[in-house]
């Protein structure tokens, strides 16, 4: 397992350890770095799964000795059940980047006028055929809720974080954004941040998303990009 590989696709994810552990439902400490290779088989078969679906790798690029038992794939469907599939499966992609928030399957039924099943087929679809969405990925949120989101093998680490600092050099801060930077850069790592974050979990989210902050050492601490950071320090 190339452990730099999996903590350079967590961090362009915008997860800390805590963060993915909980999404997995195991303990962070199984993702601990330094000690991920001999963690990763023990954990669950669907949380490798899951876990290399949300960071784009496939799952022999977590532990090589799948790499033989994943050759023997079962038998695809149909032609006609797999071109329906892929087009339910753009409807669903397609209906999640439209809205501004994650979806539950019952609401995505609601609005696309489905019955459920035919949604969770269309998720499942979209979860094992990636190329589907093209540049984006379908994303498990907590609770209950889907997304999408950029794919992370597509461009490099160092093309990532030049595209992610051209888009936040070029957008304006908001007030609540340059509150919650300052809140982050004095407090984010003692105990009153937990209870302000709780208050601001769409500004911080944003400010993650735009690489300006980070949770390093789980989701109720934050500090900020070096380069935010330095940049405060120079004009202080």
């Amino acid at each position: 397992m190339n452990d730099n590989l999996l903590h350079q696709r967590m961090y362009a994810a915008g997860l800390s350890l805590w963060e993915l552990g909980d999404l997995l439902g195991v303990h962070p400490h199984h993702l601990h770095p330094g000690d991920t290779s001999g963690a990763l088989p023990g954990l669950p078969v669907r949380a490798l799964i899951e876990l290399a679906a949300r960071l784009d790798l496939h799952p022999a690029d977590l532990i090589p000795a799948l790499d033989r038992v994943l050759v023997n794939r079962r038998q695809p469907p149909a032609a006609a059940d797999h071109d329906t599939l892929d087009t339910d499966a753009l409807a669903v992609l397609t209906a999640l980047a439209t809205s501004s928030t994650p979806l539950t399957g019952e609401e995505l039924a609601t609005a696309l006028t489905w019955d459920l099943d035919r949604v969770v087929a269309a998720l499942a679809h979209a979860g094992d055929h990636p190329h589907v969405a093209g540049p984006v990925a379908l994303r498990r949120t907590v609770p209950n809720g889907w997304t999408v989101t950029a794919r992370h093998d597509v461009l490099s680490s160092q093309q990532r974080q030049a595209v992610t600092s051209a888009a936040g050099y070029r957008s304006t801060l908001t007030v609540a954004e340059a509150n919650a930077l300052l809140t982050a850069h004095t407090i984010g790592n003692t105990t009153d941040y937990a209870s302000w974050r709780q208050e601001h979990l769409p500004t911080e989210q944003n400010l993650k998303d735009r690489g300006l902050l980070c949770s390093h050492n789980g989701p109720h601490h934050a500090e900020l990009h070096p380069d935010v950071a330095f940049s405060l320090t120079r004009h202080r």
